[in-house]
């Protein structure tokens, strides 16, 4: 068995709101351990954020190049490199994961990457990624779980191993034609910059409009966009069974309000919600309680059901923005001292609003209103 280490701090996930929580403890002279699986820097500047803007980038540099005889050029015979455009994708990430390990290594810090686990409360067991076990005692520690892409339980659809966006952003060809399961932002995204590389793109929907949490004249100004650049849309739309596998041929089976329909295609992304990475690390050993679609249960301080235990960015349920988890950070969790002056120009805004919670009160409301088919409204607790 490993030897007991003690820390003040333990974070569990080095996210956005994770490593500044832990930068900021070290910083102030607090001994902390990250355990980070293997995203050094969370999924912003990994898989997530950053990245597909980058091959987004890329996408609209294709679309202006296609279109190049609107402005007044004549341009020669080209082609999409898209081995070339994940290599420009792979680098911007390796000089972020660079920035990232030199931010870490800092004095009281220190920053483990394997997988954590609770053995009991405020105690973790990390089996490391280079072989071995450590384990941890904290006097605090902070979750930063994360969500991963959610697969539904479609007949056929786990067997065709589909593209998430992590995959989506490795491919080094262009899919002859893309379907794109899910009409949210992800997809969506990943959907228009596709079809400017040269893909044909189907996007199924079971809703009735695309991005269904937007204003229906925001998803109205969205399809047509899409549809100008050529992508079918497909809302209303349930899948029955999917036959195949992605990457060679695949085939969905879907019903919609005009009939049944088959589509056969060469690749199938998914992209319809995310589930909580929360299952399997032993939170139930810890007295961490998760909510009926395994989010963690959080008050507005983000303190879970365990005592010196809390909860933020998405595996909190709060809206699944990197802005958002660094918001956790700053005004919930704890404030400290560089942030004090924040809070007070807050306290300034919020009066010249008419609020007077301190201005916190107001984004969180936002996220309420805007999720309010989450749970954060049922948990709350003293």
């Amino acid at each position: 068995m490993s030897n007991l280490e003690h820390f003040q701090n333990v974070v569990l996930g080095g996210g956005e709101a994770g490593k500044y929580i832990a930068w900021e403890l070290a910083r102030s002279g607090q001994r902390v351990a990250v355990v980070e699986k293997g995203l050094i820097g969370g999924s912003c500047p990994n898989i997530a954020c950053l990245p597909s803007k980058n091959e987004i980038h890329n996408a609209k540099v294709v679309d202006l190049i296609r279109h190049a005889s609107k402005f007044g050029l004549r341009l020669g015979p080209w082609t999409v490199d898209m081995a070339a455009v994940r290599q420009r994708k792979r680098d911007m990430v390796d000089g972020l994961i660079a920035i990232h390990k030199a931010r870490f290594a800092t004095d009281d810090l220190d920053f483990i990457l394997g997988e954590g686990r609770f053995v009991g409360p405020k105690t973790v067991e990390v089996r490391l990624s280079q072989g071995g076990t450590r384990r941890l005692e904290a006097e605090r520690v902070f979750l930063n779980l994360g969500t991963h892409a959610a697969i539904p339980d479609i007949p056929g659809l786990s067997g065709a191993v589909p593209l998430t966006h992590i995959e989506a952003l490795e491919l080094d060809r262009v899919p002859g034609h893309l379907i794109v399961l899910g009409g949210g932002y992800v997809g969506l995204e990943m959907a228009q910059a596709f079809r400017r590389f040269g893909s044909r793109v189907t996007v199924l929907e079971q809703a009735p409009q695309l991005a269904p949490r937007e204003d229906l004249d925001v998803a109205d100004a969205i399809r047509a966009i899409l549809v100008e650049d050529g992508i079918d849309v497909i809302l209303e739309a349930t899948i029955d069974a999917i036959e195949g596998r992605s990457g060679n041929q695949i085939g969905v089976r879907l019903c919609t309000p005009a009939g049944e329909r088959e589509i056969d295609a060469s690749d199938l992304l998914v992209a319809a919600g995310r589930t909580p990475n929360t299952h399997g690390i032993g939170l139930e050993s810890a007295g961490v309680e998760l909510d009926l679609r395994g989010y963690v249960k959080v008050n507005e301080r983000l303190e879970t059901t365990a005592p010196g235990i809390w909860a933020m960015g998405e595996c909190a349920g709060s809206p699944q923005f990197t802005h958002v988890a660094y918001d956790d950070f700053v005004s919930d969790v704890f404030r400290p001292q560089p942030y004090r002056l924040l809070a007070g120009r807050r306290k300034v805004a919020a009066r010249r609003c008419g609020s007077s919670d301190g201005g916190r009160r107001s984004l969180r409301a936002r996220r309420e209103d805007r999720l309010a088919d989450r749970r954060r409204s049922s948990c709350k607790f003293r």
